[in-house]
């Protein structure tokens, strides 16, 4: 009886042992999945994940890169100061420099409206330092219509035209205000397209260069029938030159008539 007993409470000593073995054991390696989960030089793989918003970052905690849905889209960064959004916030991936500004991104959109027309688009722009976009690729739906092409762009820094913009909104009417409009556009506050290069709504290829007021001044254009086309023009936008001017073909061949 007494070896039955003896028996009986060295099975349970160990019993408890044994589990307490498996609770260090359990503890130590949740410990171990946790820090490599957080720490900073571990690495990770995943066969897939879902995710709204990624962060690259650089080891000082500054933005380089971030991918996100429409929701999680972060505010233009320019000149160290956030600024709000133009129009309604759109997936896509934002560019920072080295000082934390953006320096251009990628954004896309794809819908039918109430009548079921296409709104959509994807648009990779590329910016200045301390400023806006300078180069853009993009593709545009809008009521039926599309344009695809290539777009380089004029525009200043936001440090020069910003003040210039903010003290005009605040001006009354009158000559003052009409001359801070003036040195808004003469710091380059307001964006011009100087080159395209790609398909028109008409559904013509283009080629289209313009002066530093974005006034179209060369237009390079073959319709969709196949008409080519060559337009010089003025400040107004009036045609000065078109090219090809009509030919005789008679006369150039040599058979006509003298």
């Amino acid at each position: 009886m007494d070896q039955d007993q003896k028996l009986v409470s060295e099975l349970q000593r160990q019993n408890r042992l044994l589990r307490q073995v498996v609770a260090v054991g359990t503890a130590v390696l949740a410990i171990g999945v946790l820090s490599a989960a957080t720490s900073s030089a571990g690495r990770a793989r995943f066969t897939e994940i879902d995710v709204e918003r990624i962060n690259i970052i650089t080891p000082e905690g500054k933005a380089e890169l971030v991918l996100a849905n429409r929701n999680r889209m972060p505010e233009p960064v320019i000149g160290g100061k956030q600024s709000k959004r133009d129009g309604p916030a759109r997936p896509g991936i934002i560019f920072y420099n080295a000082t934390g500004d953006e320096s251009g991104g990628l954004i896309f959109e794809g819908k039918l409206d109430d009548k079921g027309v296409p709104a959509a688009g994807m648009h990779f722009s590329m910016d200045r330092f301390g400023g806006d976009q300078q180069l853009a690729l993009g593709h545009y739906e809008q009521n039926g219509t599309m344009t695809t092409g290539l777009n380089l762009y004029d525009r200043g820094l936001v440090k020069d035209y910003d003040p210039l913009w903010k003290a005009y909104q605040s001006a009354p009417a009158g000559a003052a205000k009409d001359d801070l409009l003036r040195r808004w556009k003469e710091a380059g506050g307001e964006q011009t397209r100087r080159l395209f290069v790609g398909k028109t709504p008409g559904k013509s290829s283009a080629v289209i260069l313009a002066d530093a007021k974005g006034r179209a001044k060369i237009m390079m254009t073959v319709s969709p029938e196949g008409k080519p086309s060559l337009d010089f023009l003025d400040d107004e936008g009036k045609v000065v030159m078109h090219l090809p001017q009509p030919v005789n073909i008679a006369q150039s061949s040599g058979t006509g008539k003298k």
